[in-house]
């Protein structure tokens, strides 16, 4: 790992804390501008060797210090620099902390799910760094977790969903040992954005996660999962690219670059699933899987089937962002590229009535006609997003579950302004990050940092009191709050088509 990474200032204060006895030790921090720091600290063993495709398996305790300085690598993934074919490597089950070093005790804890498709995600990520939240008094924890083939990959004869077990291993570490970095283990918010929400919303229907969290924050959340027979397409397609038979001792004898490669192949080349038998509601390859077990349905239907017979302690906060699925079509240049054939395969793989599809046709907000490109992108930023998000406000309210909507509807500068308010736009406003040069690649120059304020103080609300500074979904006609450089609270006027 780079120094930009994990270099360490020799001149650093340290402190330390103990954590469980039974799975733990001392841990020795840092101590950065009046906030106590932990980096890279294991809540699971490395799943590798013996422990590859297998639940996570608890650390041993140690003797003596352990140093807590440095972020723990990823989950081998794709990476994101030209010219470097991986990043991450085996020992990832990881978490970081942020808290404050007052003498106070019982401080809400807030713990982030990165994001990534299922197949990146990397809570080292700048923009991700909590000492914003440590501030304003919240203990602030981010996790690492199993991605891509070792996270989410259906191999014969083990356990599936393997990523979000490592997501319960690490909310069971903060139950066990977050009181002795100042934390309440009963004032816990899990919060996460796309595959990070997405897997948190599975979490919410699952009877082994219950009491792990008492709050949910979920950004954009993508509800996608894999049938059974979806996720064999998909371990079928991984395994033929790579010429090995799929089972357990092919796929671990293929060295990790390969793994990564493979699935990055995949998940570039449209043409390439549908060759092999995925239909385009497969945005990407790799996802959750209704296997029985660990998910025994789809999220939403596990939430209503789980709140209807008993209505949970819980609050929610869930919104989405206005032009979503921009951050895959202007980038990419898919947005020209697109034809209307393309749009009717997504109508027909979905199950869209022509009536519907129709609607897209025209943007309701300006009266224009929408080319292909842009029409197929509102119609997936509303299916694979914006539905979602609603409808899980509507199940929480339904449940008697508080459930606070939200719209980020700044436009980004990017692409001489065609990025819009696309996809993971909002997380360096939550992070308080607008004005670093993580929050300026993600945002673009220019970035409001009036609204990074209002959003960030709206998430310390919630976090800490259980309320973000608007009435809840249901309780007004106007229950949506609109995140913009002037922002109101009021009714979606754009509705869902």
């Amino acid at each position: 790992m780079d120094s930009d990474r994990c270099g360490v200032p020799p001149s650093e204060p340290r402190i330390t804390v103990q954590t469980s006895l039974d799975h733990g030790g001392v841990l020795m921090g840092l101590l950065e501008d009046g906030i106590a720091v932990y980096r890279g600290i294991r809540y699971a063993q490395a799943p590798f060797g013996v422990l590859r495709f297998e639940p996570p398996e608890p650390v041993m305790p140690w003797a003596g210090v352990r140093p807590a300085l440095t972020y723990a690598p990823a989950s081998p993934q794709a990476a994101r620099v030209p010219g470097a074919s991986m990043f991450g490597a085996e020992d990832c089950l990881a978490l970081n902390i942020w808290a404050p070093t007052d003498a106070a005790d019982g401080r809400p804890v807030m713990v982030w799910v990165p994001g990534g498709a299922y197949m990146r995600g990397d809570a080292a990520d700048p923009v991700y760094d909590g000492a914003a939240f440590a501030r304003n008094g919240i203990v602030f924890v981010s996790v690492n977790y199993r991605v891509g083939v070792d996270g989410f990959m259906v191999v014969p004869g083990t356990q599936a969903n393997r990523g979000l077990l490592d997501q319960i291993a690490a909310l069971q570490w903060v139950q066990d040992n977050i009181a002795a970095f100042g934390g309440d283990p009963s004032r816990v918010t899990v919060a996460g954005g796309s595959a990070g929400a997405g897997a948190i919303a599975c979490l919410m229907g699952m009877p082994c996660a219950e009491g792990l969290f008492h709050r949910v924050i979920l950004q954009s959340p993508s509800l996608a999962t894999h049938t059974p027979a979806e996720a064999d397409v998909a371990a079928t397609a991984i395994a033929a690219l790579m010429a090995v038979p799929l089972t357990r001792e092919a796929l671990s004898a293929v060295p990790l670059p390969a793994l990564v490669a493979t699935l990055k192949r995949l998940a570039d080349d449209p043409a390439l699933r549908r060759s092999f038998g995925f239909n385009t509601r497969n945005f990407f390859p790799i996802r959750a899987v209704v296997d029985g077990t660990v998910l025994t349905a789809p999220p939403l239907q596990s939430m209503a089937n789980a709140w209807a017979i008993r209505s949970p302690r819980l609050s929610v906060l869930v919104g989405c962002n206005r032009e979503e699925m921009r951050l895959y079509a202007v980038p990419t240049g898919a947005m020209e590229r697109t034809t209307a054939a393309d749009l009717q395969e997504f109508v027909r793989d979905v199950g869209m009535t022509a009536e519907v599809a129709c609607r897209y046709a025209i943007d309701s907000t300006t009266g224009a006609g929408r080319s292909p490109g842009e029409a197929l992108c509102a119609m997936q930023s509303d299916y694979f997003y914006r539905a979602p998000a609603r409808r899980i406000a509507e199940i929480a309210s339904a449940a008697g579950i508080p459930a606070y909507l939200y719209e980020f509807d700044w436009s980004s500068p990017k692409y001489d302004g065609r990025l819009g308010a696309a996809h993971g736009i909002e997380i360096p406003f939550v992070f308080g990050q607008v004005a670093t040069r993580a929050g300026d690649e993600i945002a673009g120059p220019g970035a409001p940092v009036s609204l990074a304020r209002t959003m960030h103080d709206a998430w310390v609300g919630f976090v800490k009191e259980g309320c973000p500074g608007w009435p809840s979904h249901g309780t007004a006609s106007a229950s949506l709050m609109h995140f913009d450089v002037h922002c109101q609270f009021g009714e979606d006027h754009r509705g869902i088509c």
